[in-house]
């Protein structure tokens, strides 16, 4: 080479741009077929006091973008990154080392290339911090689930949720099911769950909160919560503002796109919970969200053919997921009875 191993192209030296050279040197190792003088070109630059360190930082960020690669958007950066890259080259830059093609090609070149490389290393870490944490669970199955502040999340059957932990704030949101929140306290870091188009307010508390049959469930077990709209930007107060503080024992039910009130309820805590325990109850509950709840726990469902049996109101306790126990009872006690459907459905019509 007719300048020495430091120098890159405009008086530039691998000391200027340290992370650069890192970032390249980890994507040639990662195609794994350098020959012997490349290898010796690495040794030499490895040996440089500090580049041990790049390298290593420089693999355990390609790594965790890695974990992101699937993402059409990082698909696209890197495919716009290579595409650079090729353009600059006009050859199958992968195949040499690093430093060799820095000291081919012009020095705005090779700065762009390496801004590319590290745009996409840049944006991949950045787009996994601030993705959320899933927990699901399928029909049938029930989780608990630990945060990372250590509240626990126990999430019912067929639920989803998706959790963001930030030093501002711990943001929930239920994307479907039910799901009970036992939160750490952190009075730094308010808890919110966004569920439907409202939005649950806590600290330090015990709660659940279900989307079903097109309504938001609250229940409050202990602590307070503030239930409000998530649109809600009004200060507490005033006489817009749509928000409802709950004691513990309290239930709160709120249908989903309407500004109709609240409905606000003293149940049974103790009949509220047993779903924990596999077991479904129903107090003068409408049959329409009584058949959503069972079918989180059966493969074979349970269809309402008849609108307007939907609105009749059910009481029982039933094991979650016995379908036939819950139709039998269903049909014996109200004016409804059960037909065969396709896929092994049961459905449920007027009698």
């Amino acid at each position: 080479m007719s300048r020495g191993r430091d120098q890159l192209p405009g008086g530039l030296t691998a000391e200027d741009m340290p992370g650069e050279v890192a970032a390249l040197w980890c994507i040639r190792l990662s195609e794994g077929d350098m020959e012997a003088a490349e290898w010796e070109e690495f040794d030499a630059w490895l040996a440089q006091p500090g580049n041990a360190d790049l390298l290593q930082k420089a693999a355990s960020i390609w790594e965790a973008t890695g974990e992101v690669g699937n993402w059409p958007n990082m698909l696209a950066m890197r495919a716009q990154a290579l595409e650079d890259v090729a353009r600059a080259t006009r050859q199958r830059w992968w195949r040499t080392v690093a430093p060799r093609w820095i000291g081919r090609i012009p020095a705005r070149a090779a700065w762009a290339m390496a801004a590319s490389v590290l745009l996409v290393v840049t944006l991949g870490l950045t787009l996994l911090a601030i993705q959320p944490r899933t927990y699901a669970t399928q029909v049938g199955e029930r989780q608990l689930a630990v945060l990372e502040d250590s509240s626990r999340v126990s999430l019912d059957a067929a639920t989803k949720v998706e959790a963001r932990m930030k030093e501002t704030g711990r943001q929930i949101e239920l994307l479907e099911g039910r799901a009970k929140f036992d939160v750490a306290k952190d009075s730094l870091r308010p808890f919110t769950v966004a569920v439907g188009d409202k939005l649950v307010v806590a600290v330090g508390t015990s709660f659940s909160v279900e989307l079903i049959d097109g309504q938001v469930r609250v229940i409050l077990y202990e602590g307070q919560v503030e239930v409000r709209d998530r649109s809600d930007t009004v200060s507490a107060g005033q006489a817009t503002s749509r928000r409802y503080l709950l004691s513990a024992g309290s239930e709160l039910i709120d249908t989903v796109g309407t500004a109709a009130p609240a409905k606000i309820s003293q149940p049974d805590l103790t009949q509220t919970l047993i779903w924990e325990q596999g077991l479904l109850s129903f107090d003068r509950e409408p049959l329409a969200s009584a058949v959503e709840r069972m079918n989180r726990y059966s493969p074979r469902p349970i269809r309402v053919v008849d609108p307007k049996l939907g609105s009749i109101t059910i009481d029982g306790i039933y094991k979650a997921g016995d379908v036939g126990a819950f139709v039998e009872g269903v049909s014996a006690l109200y004016p409804v009875r059960r037909k065969e459907g396709a896929g092994g459905a049961v459905l449920l019509v007027a009698k």
